[in-house]
C-alpha cells in the first residue's frame, strides 16, 4: 500500500498472550532515516491483559500505558487512532480514550504505511522476561479499515472528518495492499520476520511468531508448567499456552502429595487453572505434578508428565512500606520485580536517583531515588478494605505539564493527571493518600498510566518513589458463606442518580445500609432498621452527590460486605 497522511485507522483483533511479546497495529514512515521517525502505535502486551500501549514517536516516545477494565487477550476488541495535523486520538471499541495534542504532533509530517506485527523485544523492562516454552504464539486480525482525513466534508469519524476508503476483512492475500516482511528485523528485536509467518486462514490474517523449524500457522509443542502458586485453599498454576478445557478441568490429572485436590477451574484466559484443594499446610514445601494435560491445538499436543515446584506465601505484616527505587531503608522494605514467587513488586520501569535535597520531608534518600516508567505495582494481601499513601517526587522535570499521570486502582481511577512538578515544584516530597480501597481477589493493584509522558526514556513516564499500605479493616466473609443474608450487585453499575441495591434475607433481621466515599466518609445511611425475610431491593438516590467512586456497606447481625459502585453525573 502506498503511504498516507492523516486518517482514520481501524484494526479488530485479538492479541497473542504470554510474557516478553508484543502484538501491534500502526502507522510507520519506512523513509526512515533519510526523513524524521514518524510512528503512531497501539501495542498490546502479552503480560498485560487490561493495559493498551499508545504511543507516537517522532523524536522521542509519547507514550500512554492505557488501563482498561476489560481482559484484552480474551477475545476480539476494535481498536482505532485518528491522525490530524492537530490531535492524535486513539479508540477502544468506537469510543475515544485518549488524546494528545502537545507540539510533537506537528512533527508527524511524513505519510506513513499501515503495519501490523508480532515479536518478542530484548527490552525486559518493557515487556518482561522472554520464555521460549511459550512458543508458538499467534495474533489473529479480523479486519482493518482505513478512511482518509477530509475536513468539513466526510462520512464517518469525529465530527464526521474523515472518509471511508477501504476495509480488508483478510479472506485473502491482497498484495496490492500489503506486503509481507521476509528476512527482515531490528536492534532489540529478538525474532526474525519471515513470509511464511504470515498466514491468512478463515477470514483471519494470523502473524506468527515461531522457533525456526516449526514455521506458519501450527502447533507442535505441548503445554508446559510455568508457575504455580498457593494460597490459603486454593492454588493457582499457569501454563505456557492455551488449554483443552476437559483434560485441563479433570482432577485426576494433577498430583500434589500430601494435598487433597477437590476440584479444578480453567480461567477465561485458557491459560491460567485454579485447583481448589484442602490439607494444605502453608508451612510445608509442594510439588505439583500434571499428566494427560492437552492444549487447545487441533490436533492437540498432550503432556505425558510435568512437575514444578510450588511457590508458597509469605504474609506480609501491615502497615507495609516499600522504598520503590532502592534497598531496605529506615522501615522501608526493598523494592522489586513482580513474580509467582514474591508478596509485591513492580511491573516495567526503571531506577533513576539524583543528590539534590529533597523539601518537606526528612526521608531525603526514600525521595530522591524513583521508579521511572512504572506500570503496575501488585501487593499480595489479606482480604480487606486498605489505605494506600503513594510518595512522589520529581526529580528531572521543571515545567508544568511535562510529566503527569493518572492513576488505577483495583478497577477504577483514583487520581487523575497529577503534575507532581506544578502542585509542589522540584525536589519536593509529595504525598498522596488513598482511603477506602476495597480488596477481596487477594493482590491490590496499582496502575499508572501517563498524560503527559515527559521525554526520553529513563527519565520519562509515571514514577514513583514510596508505598505506605495500611490495612484498615479485615473482610474474613465472602458471599457464599453468608447463611443470614445475601447482597446481590448493585445495579447499574455504573449508574446516574438511581442506584438499586438488592438483598435477601434468611430470616427477621436488623439491617443497615450505608454509603462511604473514598476517603471513608459517611455519605448516605440508606436503610437502618428491621427487614423481614425475603427479597428487598433498596434504593439510594444520590441526585445532590457528586460523581466519583463509593462504597457500599451492608451490615446484617455484625456481619458486613462491601460493594463498589461508580457514580457517573
Amino acid at each position: 500500500m502506498d503511504p498516507v497522511l492523516y486518517g482514520k485507522f481501524e484494526v479488530c483483533y485479538k492479541p497473542a498472550q504470554g510474557e516478553g511479546l508484543v502484538s501491534s497495529f500502526f502507522t510507520y514512515n519506512d523513509d526512515a532515516p533519510n526523513t524524521d521517525w514518524n510512528e503512531i502505535d497501539i501495542e498490546l502486551l502479552g503480560r498485560f491483559p487490561n493495559v493498551v500501549d499508545m504511543n507516537v514517536i517522532t523524536n522521542t516516545s509519547h507514550l500512554r500505558t492505557h488501563f482498561t477494565t476489560m481482559n484484552t487477550h480474551i477475545d476480539f476488541q476494535v481498536y482505532g487512532f485518528e491522525w490530524t495535523p492537530e490531535y492524535v486520538a486513539w479508540f477502544i471499541n468506537g469510543e475515544e480514550v485518549y488524546r494528545q495534542t502537545d507540539d510533537h504532533i506537528g512533527d508527524l509530517i511524513h505519510p506513513s504505511k499501515i503495519m501490523m506485527n508480532i515479536w518478542n523485544p530484548s527490552y525486559d523492562d518493557w515487556v518482561g522476561f522472554w520464555d521460549d516454552r511459550v512458543l508458538p504464539r499467534f495474533a489473529y486480525y479480523d479486519w482493518v479499515r482505513y478512511a482518509s482525513y477530509t475536513p468539513g466534508n466526510g462520512n464517518t469519524g469525529t465530527d464526521n472528518n474523515f472518509t471511508f476508503q477501504w476495509q480488508d476483512d483478510f479472506d485473502e492475500f491482497d498484495s496490492s495492499r500489503w506486503e509481507k516482511s521476509h528476512n527482515h528485523t531490528w536492534g532489540g528485536n529478538q525474532s526474525l520476520f519471515i513470509e511464511e509467518n504470515v498466514v491468512f486462514h478463515n477470514g483471519y490474517l494470523i502473524l506468527c511468531l515461531t522457533d525456526d523449524e516449526n514455521i506458519g500457522f501450527q502447533d507442535q509443542e505441548k503445554p508446559y508448567l510455568l508457575w504455580a502458586r498457593a494460597s490459603g485453599d486454593s492454588i493457582i498454576v499457569q501454563f505456557s499456552e492455551e488449554l483443552d478445557p476437559i483434560t485441563s478441568q479433570t482432577v485426576s490429572n494433577y498430583t500434589i502429595p500430601g494435598v487433597s485436590i477437590n476440584e479444578v477451574t480453567l480461567m477465561d484466559n485458557l491459560r491460567t487453572v485454579h485447583l481448589h484443594v484442602s490439607d494444605l499446610s502453608l508451612d510445608n514445601d509442594y510439588t505439583m505434578y500434571i499428566i494427560g494435560i492437552k492444549d487447545d491445538s487441533q490436533p492437540p499436543n498432550t503432556q505425558v508428565t510435568h512437575s514444578c515446584q510450588i511457590d508458597m506465601p509469605e504474609p506480609l505484616q501491615f502497615p507495609l512500606r516499600i522504598n520503590n527505587a532502592g534497598g531496605e531503608y529506615n522501615n522501608y522494605v526493598n523494592d522489586q520485580l513482580w513474580s509467582s514467587s514474591v508478596e509485591y513488586g513492580h511491573m516495567n520501569g526503571n531506577y533513576q536517583s539524583t543528590e539534590e535535597d529533597i523539601e518537606d520531608t526528612d526521608l531525603d534518600q526514600l525521595y530522591r531515588e524513583s521508579l521511572n516508567r512504572v506500570v503496575s505495582y501488585k501487593v499480595r494481601v489479606p482480604r480487606g478494605i486498605y489505605s494506600v499513601n503513594i510518595k512522589l517526587s520529581e526529580n528531572y522535570y521543571n515545567e508544568a505539564g511535562d510529566r503527569s499521570f493518572d492513576i488505577f486502582v483495583e478497577d477504577s481511577i483514583w487520581v487523575s493527571n497529577i503534575d507532581i512538578y506544578s502542585l509542589v515544584g522540584m525536589h519536593s516530597a509529595l504525598d498522596t493518600t488513598l482511603n477506602g480501597i476495597i480488596v477481596d481477589d487477594g493482590i491490590l493493584d496499582l496502575y499508572f498510566s501517563a498524560v503527559s509522558y515527559g521525554e526520553g526514556y529513563e527519565y520519562a513516564g509515571p514514577v514513583l518513589s514510596g508505598l505506605e499500605i495500611n490495612l484498615m479493616e479485615a473482610l474474613s466473609i465472602h458471599t457464599s458463606d453468608l447463611t443470614e443474608f445475601a447482597l446481590l450487585s448493585v445495579y447499574p453499575n455504573p449508574f446516574n442518580n438511581k442506584l438499586t441495591i438488592p438483598i435477601e434475607l434468611k430470616k427477621h433481621e436488623l439491617v443497615s445500609v450505608e454509603v462511604f466515599n473514598i476517603n471513608g466518609q459517611l455519605i448516605e445511611n440508606i436503610y437502618d432498621g428491621l427487614l423481614q425475610a425475603g427479597k428487598h431491593n433498596l434504593i439510594w438516590n444520590a441526585q445532590n452527590v457528586s460523581s466519583g467512586l463509593y462504597i457500599i456497606q451492608t451490615r446484617v447481625n455484625n456481619k458486613i460486605k462491601y460493594e463498589k459502585t461508580i457514580l457517573l453525573k
